[in-house]
């Protein structure tokens, strides 16, 4: 076995052990019935067809039961301990909440494909709106149907980018300068949002995600310091075989950093995107009846955000496992398990439904240009390119 297939396997199974635990982690506790805990300390298992000040009725297959209000635990606040299982939480989803957001989660794509157009501009590579729209879907969709997650869709578009210009490098490099765009952007809205809230698990999160956006502040300090530019200079690097490559990234880089206009117009629509994105995710919350009120968006925003993050990460792909965890954690207070699972499986399948566009255009082959094929040059193979791209935020 060669050394890099040797590391993929690792990489592969690092991914799936992660993917499994997180998974068991969410799983733990959970029921398909509801679950009600008397008094006596058992828990009676069925589905809660009527409840009220008085008792529950429970439905099981030996048929229904009356159980009275005092024979029930209580928790603190005098509310009955009873936990609705995978079932009912399903059942009682509001389906017209469901589409409202999927309509609402749409034009979150082009958003994005407006954003690849400005940033490829800064490098004065053309790429039109439509060409732009066709491959942002198509990149969306095989963030879902390959096993690579993120990573796959960024594979696709930096390689099919690349066939509308000469200048191949500073077209791959700019797809993941607009990932890292979207990665810093998210960043920073849940920097500012726990920053200026108190409220629930935010002031948890307050130290890291400051500590993170520290980090990454130093390292824009430091690129942009005539201190790395010196170390670019020295005499042996320059003698290195890829060297010619890195200051094409590197000048890629700072012409972007040379168009504030373009680059600040990228942040501000990655963050209506997202601001967008996490509407949808809410209103899934309310479809599958978390607790959504208006005193508490902030805070909720800020939790789908960190689930965006989350899932962000080198790890499973899509985040699958890890991100259920992170909704368990921070969305207790406001619903039950199995809500929050129900709401984390419906959020999946809502993006995957606004990608499906791209199935047209993978089967179509229409990301392709007619005149690519004169433009392929150097371009490496999409599978050289897969180890390159980290999976990021949109």
């Amino acid at each position: 076995m060669s050394q890099p297939t040797f590391k993929r396997y690792i990489f592969s199974t690092v991914r799936i052990v992660i993917c499994a635990g997180a998974l068991w982690l969410v799983l733990r506790g959970v029921t398909l019935q509801d679950s009600v805990l008397l008094e006596g300390g058992e828990e009676v298992f069925g589905r809660i067809e009527s409840r009220g000040d008085e008792g529950l009725v429970l439905a099981s297959g030996d048929g229904s039961q009356s159980i009275a209000a005092e024979e029930i635990a209580r928790q603190d606040d005098g509310s009955f301990v009873v936990s609705y299982g995978l079932l009912s939480a399903w059942s009682e989803t509001i389906g017209w909440l469901l589409v409202a957001a999927v309509l609402l989660h749409l034009p979150v794509a082009l958003f994005q494909a407006v954003r690849l157009c400005w940033l490829l501009s800064a490098q004065h590579i053309s790429l039109g709106f439509w060409e732009s729209l066709k491959l942002t879907f198509a990149g969306n969709f095989l963030n879902f149907a390959t096993p690579l997650g993120s990573n796959a869709g960024d594979v696709f578009k930096a390689y099919f980018v690349a066939l509308h210009t000469e200048h191949k490098t500073e077209a791959v490099t700019t797809v993941i300068l607009d990932r890292v765009v979207g990665l810093c952007s998210l960043l920073f809205v849940v920097a500012l949002i726990t920053f200026v809230s108190s409220s629930g698990r935010l002031a948890e999160l307050r130290p890291y995600i400051l500590g993170v956006v520290g980090l990454v502040l130093l390292g824009v300090l430091l690129y942009i310091s005539p201190l790395f530019r010196m170390l670019l200079n020295m005499s042996w690097l320059r003698r290195l075989p890829f060297f010619g490559h890195v200051e094409r990234i590197d000048a890629t880089a700072r012409k972007l950093l040379g168009r504030p206009d373009l680059l600040c117009g990228g942040v501000l629509i990655t963050i209506v995107l997202q601001v967008t994105a996490m509407s949808a995710y809410i209103v899934v919350a309310k479809a599958v009846g978390l607790e959504v009120i208006m005193q508490r968006l902030a805070e909720m925003y800020a939790y789908f955000f960190v689930g965006c993050l989350v899932q962000a990460l080198p790890g499973p792909p899509q985040g699958l496992g890890t991100v259920e965890l992170t909704y368990r954690y921070f969305f207790s207070p406001f619903g039950t398990v199995s809500q929050i699972l129900c709401m984390a499986f419906l959020i999946r399948l809502m993006v995957l439904i606004c990608a499906l566009p791209g199935v047209l255009v993978t089967l179509t082959g229409s990301y392709r240009p007619s005149a690519a094929r004169t433009l392929h040059g150097d371009l490496p193979e999409p599978t050289e390119l897969a180890g390159s791209i980290e999976p990021a935020v949109r």
